[in-house]
């Protein structure tokens, strides 16, 4: 039985954000052995029956599938099944195991903390800094776990950095919207506003936030500080490369 794994990343129409999830996969591929390539859920190529077609003319007979995706959302709990389900009916005889997110992972949490002491903001050693508020900007989803998983870190960062207050929104699909993160922040008279984007890539999103917190400074009281996302940081290609084992050693379900 030959393996493959292919690795699903959102996809982007800017290339930039397709070329530096190429470069974190390129990072990972020396830990197997197996064929491996990649696909894209929308907006650019190789789609994921693409993606499937390159395994199978490569000889994989047992396909691993990885979703390169920060935390589970509607792409993952839906888009990538349906596109399993189609590869499964044109490929009946070949195996698929579909592996897991990131999810809220110690090693994800690092690298964002990482982003918002690299912006300033220190580490929680029993005093807090007044007036200074994490807003932390997940991609967005209609899937109701997005927005509690993006919770659940906002309130981990709280717990170990010097913020005194944490707040949440979303570029996306749900709500709070960024706009009515900014307008929260500015309402509670937060001083400095480190706005954390949770993103693993750059695009179009990323793009438009930057001019979203460009005009709030000329134009607020609120000194609003734009992190970087999280990028293919060297703290999570062990997460990568966990997800892909897992994958790998699945039992194949029906799909």
């Amino acid at each position: 039985m030959m393996q493959a794994i292919l690795y699903v990343g959102h996809g982007s129409r800017v290339q930039t954000g397709n070329e530096q999830f190429k470069t974190f996969i390129d990072r990972i591929k020396s830990s197997f052995s197996h064929f491996q390539t990649y696909a894209f859920i929308e907006l650019s190529a190789p789609t994921i029956q693409e993606g499937i077609d390159r395994c199978v003319k490569a000889g994989a007979t047992k396909i691993a599938v990885v979703p390169v995706l920060l935390l589970t959302a509607y792409h993952a709990n839906k888009d990538i099944p349906d596109e399993l389900k189609k590869a499964k009916r044109r490929y009946p005889s070949i195996e698929l195991t579909y592996g897991r997110p990131f999810g809220i992972h110690q090693d994800v949490i690092q690298v964002a903390m990482d982003r918002l002491k690299q912006a300033g903001l220190q580490t929680m050693n029993g005093t807090r800094e007044e007036g200074t508020t994490i807003l932390v900007i997940g991609r967005g989803s209609s899937d109701g776990n997005q927005p509690s998983d993006v919770a659940k870190i906002g309130r981990l960062l709280y717990e170990r950095l010097a913020c005194d207050n944490v707040e949440i929104a979303f570029l996306a699909a749900t709500t709070p919207t960024v706009e009515q993160g900014l307008l929260k922040c500015e309402r509670l008279r937060a001083k400095n506003v480190y706005v954390l984007p949770y993103l693993l890539f750059t695009g179009i999103l990323m793009n438009e936030l930057a001019q979203q917190i460009k005009v709030r400074n000329q134009g607020t009281d609120t000194n609003y500080i734009l992190c970087d996302f999280l990028g293919f940081d060297f703290g999570l290609e062990g997460v990568l490369e966990a997800r892909a084992k897992e994958a790998i050693e699945m039992e194949p379900k029906s799909l």
